[in-house]
């Protein structure tokens, strides 16, 4: 539903000021200046006015990780109950304002990446009928002003998942959320052992939320998706980023805190040192489809050459020769759990020595991934005193 009313505020104030110019002791202070864009406005909000903390921002296509100019997002505390809020847009002075639209309703049951959590998805219309939220909480609200779909999802906790955290790369590590309160949110978890490994924050247990599956991006790629994972690093946070590197083993207090139109800031303090593992049962091996066993790859299930290490005193090694690897794919060293909860390395995680160290690099997901073609040994090395990892790259012997 559109509104004149900044239009007509202008004319008020310039009749007003027309009225007071011939009073020279007269010392009004000058309107205030609403800017165009896409705000949240709601009595259940701190926001009850246009304001810039309430502005949406441009985010990622989690698809593509791009920014898609029509995809908008804004992380804010809602109360539950009737006041609601609205997302308006303001176009040249004037407000268009939005609510849910017929199809807008629960979904109560996501897909595997999505938060875990009931949350509402649909179209919107121009109405001044306010979007609700069940429960005071901080909430994720996203829309796609091309698609005309609005996404809002409750951030129940934050949560640490990876290779460094407990739960490995399939259960979270929760940090619950603080008092609620409308302006500043924390979210924290005391005593977690981290390894020397890779991780990242998620919230409410989901990877992504979907938005659109069947749009034609061009190119064989479809579908129109928002991140709900930061990556990157602990001091810069990136939606959807690269896994974040643990190099310090031991125990922290993991803490996420937004703030109302700054977003998140993440720490991890230590606060004390974990015991020495013993790997000495610990078997390991080779997956990904960067390696290959008679030729074919070994993909993300199956674990080729599990052995466990030679030991002498705290260093524990494990020795693969004559591998395969193609820069087809890439490839990790873990364990044998199915569900990714153990032990699993990856190339941030380690030093690379040896006369081919050259030959491989990393990605995203902190995979080893080959520049070349060829057949190799492969050492890693453990030092379980210091919980150094070295991994030692030859060209295999004939």
């Amino acid at each position: 539903m559109k509104k004149n009313i900044f239009k007509l505020s202008w004319l008020l104030i310039l009749a007003v000021f027309a009225l007071s110019s011939c009073n020279d002791d007269t010392d009004d202070p000058p309107p205030t200046v609403i800017e165009d864009g896409l705000y949240l406005k709601g009595a259940a909000t701190a926001l009850t006015d246009y304001d810039v903390k309430g502005l949406f921002t441009v985010t990622r296509n989690e698809v593509t990780q791009e920014d898609r100019a029509s995809l908008y997002e804004i992380y804010v505390a809602v109360k539950a109950g009737a006041d609601g809020f609205n997302i308006v847009s303001v176009d040249g002075g004037t407000p268009t304002f939005y609510g849910p639209g017929a199809d807008f309703a629960d979904v109560t049951n996501g897909t595997n990446d999505e938060p875990s959590v009931t949350f509402q998805r649909g179209s919107y219309d121009e109405t001044e009928t306010v979007f609700t939220v069940p429960n005071d909480g901080l909430y994720h609200v996203i829309i796609d002003t091309e698609l005309h779909k609005v996404v809002i999802v409750p951030v129940q906790y934050w949560g640490l998942i990876g290779a460094a955290t407990p739960g490995g790369w399939s259960t979270d590590t929760q940090l619950p959320a603080g008092a609620f309160d409308l302006n500043s949110m924390t979210f924290e978890v005391t005593d977690v052992a981290m390894t020397n490994a890779d991780f990242k924050f998620r919230y409410s247990s989901g990877w992504k939320v979907e938005i659109d599956t069947v749009l034609d991006l061009g190119g064989g790629v479809v579908g129109v998706k928002v991140n709900t994972n930061f990556g990157g690093s602990v001091d810069d946070l990136v939606p959807g980023g690269d896994n974040i590197a643990n190099s310090v083993p031991g125990y922290y207090t993991a803490t996420m805190v937004w703030t109302l139109g700054e977003g998140y800031t993440a720490t991890m303090t230590k606060t004390g040192d974990l015991p020495t593992t013993d790997y000495t049962n610990v078997a390991l091996g080779l997956t990904g489809d960067g390696v290959l066993d008679a030729g074919v790859a070994v993909g993300w299930g199956p674990i080729m050459g599990e052995q466990t290490p030679a030991v002498d005193g705290t260093n524990f090694t494990w020795t693969w020769n004559n591998v395969e690897v193609t820069t087809a794919g890439s490839f990790k060293i873990k364990d044998n759990d199915p569900n990714w909860a153990g032990v699993v390395i990856g190339y941030p995680q380690v030093t690379m020595a040896g006369t081919s160290t050259a030959d491989f690099d990393t990605n995203g997901d902190g995979n080893f991934v080959p520049l070349a073609d060829g057949n190799y040994n492969i050492v890693l090395l453990i030092d379980a005193s210091t919980e150094t990892y070295t991994v030692t790259v030859d060209p295999a012997t004939k």
